[in-house]
């Protein structure tokens, strides 16, 4: 913070650091531009620069340099190109590499000043600055710049390895290198082990079997690496029948040459040591041995360690792969803030893209710490004491974790309807009973005021009834 603030006060050095991905983006392109020309033209030769494909070119990419201004698709690339080429026709392919070069190693020198702007460097001692890898690199590249510049021109290109700190993809594969580096050394320290053993078999029962094919250089008696590898005796080298020198030799007469020899051909070839030596016939004694030799070679070192190697490598690799999906889809579906989950704004009043917008937006938070760090202590209100006293103690409780404000006013809103909907149901329900109990009094009323629908004992015919002033009872007239 207080970095920043000393940074603004330098309105040069500020410029410069608020367009570092601008200077990064010159500095690559203008190393792919001096490396296509040392791909097409080195060795300089001069009569290429008269052909008038040059010319032709040239106009070619001013006419597309002119339509991409208008489309604004392929930005000013092909228009830098056709200058170049322009550069090239008129000054040589020597003073135009020397001037992208200087271009290039400014351009570089821009960057890094804006990098220490954004990051501070110089300012956290030089333990800090030394300890700074990525500063290290950029300081590597001015180096190679340098050299690229003064010493030769084929230092350039180093600076094309700029693409793996520019993609994420190609640093990952990198790291499933090295991520797992005791892995792959500790697997190939025993493809060393065997290839050893191997050698010594070979050395012991074998040797007769070394002999390679290989295509000799006229008149070249040094004897160079070879020399120190084989011994010279007369088994070293075999003479045709005419007395010249013959297009096989010897390859494992020392140890350390068997060594050589099955660690060079050996590891390369897809079939093993076998490949490379001596075809035996059946009807020798070690022919067995030589089988047992071959396919030994090939099941253990080709197919398992080297394998070993390889699926470690792949392995790695695939879990950079699915480490960086899974970051991805936590950052699109996960709030930085609350670390509520999309599902969680289904059918709600607020969508996710509002709330991580809006309500939780990151930034926001940011500037409120930086408010609070910069702002002074006598001036806060209640809540910047209290969040200033929770940053001091590394303290995050005041984020409001697996909490939202919209969720909690919905949640309410909720249950209120969910209490008046029962509540109208009650009160229907109530309505419905008080109607119900209505007409049943109703239909109690109407059963009782109708007349006995049972006959006496007078109406019915040749029986003789009662006189009034007796009546039967109830029970004997039934």
């Amino acid at each position: 913070m207080e970095w920043q603030r000393k940074l603004r006060s330098m309105p040069l050095i500020y410029w410069f650091s608020r367009r570092m991905t601008l200077w990064g983006s010159i500095s690559f392109n203008l190393a792919v531009f001096i490396n296509i020309i040392i791909a097409f033209f080195y060795p300089y030769v001069e009569g290429v620069l008269d052909s008038p494909l040059i010319s032709l070119l040239f106009w070619i990419l001013i006419c597309f340099s002119i339509a991409a201004l208008f489309t604004k698709r392929y930005s000013i690339r092909p228009l830098i190109v056709a200058l170049i080429l322009r550069s090239i026709y008129y000054l040589g392919i020597g003073p135009t590499l020397n001037i992208l070069g200087a271009l290039n190693l400014t351009n570089k020198i821009v960057f890094v000043v804006s990098f220490v702007g954004n990051r501070g460097t110089f300012i956290r001692g030089y333990k800090a600055m030394v300890m700074d890898m990525e500063f290290l690199y950029h300081v590597g590249y001015i180096l190679t710049s340098v050299l690229g510049l003064f010493a030769h021109e084929l230092f350039y290109s180093i600076l094309l390895f700029d693409l793996i700190y520019r993609e994420e993809t190609l640093f990952n594969v990198i790291k499933s290198v090295t991520r797992n580096g005791r892995s792959i050394l500790l697997t190939a320290l025993l493809a060393l082990i065997l290839v050893y053993l191997f050698s010594i078999v070979g050395f012991l029962f074998l040797k007769d079997d070394f002999i390679l094919e290989v295509d000799r250089l006229p008149n070249n008696h040094s004897t160079g690496l070879g020399g120190f590898l084989s011994w010279p005796g007369p088994e070293h080298t075999l003479l045709a029948e005419d007395g010249e020198l013959d297009s096989t030799e010897r390859a494992c007469d020392t140890l350390l040459m068997c060594i050589v020899t099955v660690m060079n051909h050996g590891l390369r070839n897809g079939g093993g040591v076998g490949d490379i030596l001596r075809k035996p016939s059946k009807d020798e004694s070690l022919f067995p041995a030589r089988v047992v030799y071959d396919l030994l070679f090939f099941f253990i070192v080709i197919i398992i360690v080297l394998n070993l190697i390889f699926g470690v490598i792949i392995d790695t690799f695939a879990d950079l792969r699915s480490e960086k999906q899974k970051k991805e889809e936590i950052l699109k579906t996960t709030c930085f803030i609350c670390g509520l989950e999309r599902d969680k704004f289904d059918n709600k009043t607020v969508s996710f893209e509002e709330h991580i917008k809006l309500e939780h937006n990151m930034w926001n938070y940011l500037y409120f710490i930086v408010l609070v760090r910069v702002k002074n202590k006598t001036d806060y209100t209640g809540p910047e004491s209290y969040v200033a006293q929770m940053i001091k103690n590394k303290n995050l409780d005041w984020f409001p974790r697996m909490r939202a404000m919209s969720l909690v006013s919905n949640e309410g809103e909720g249950e209120q309807n969910e209490i008046r909907i029962l509540q109208d149901k009650l009160n229907s329900t109530m309505k419905l009973v008080s109607h119900l109990t209505a007409q049943l009094n109703e239909l109690k009323e109407q059963v009782c005021t109708l007349p006995d629908p049972r006959p006496t004992l007078g109406s019915i015919p040749g029986v003789v009834g009662p006189s009034v002033s007796h009546p039967l009872p109830l029970a004997a007239a039934r």
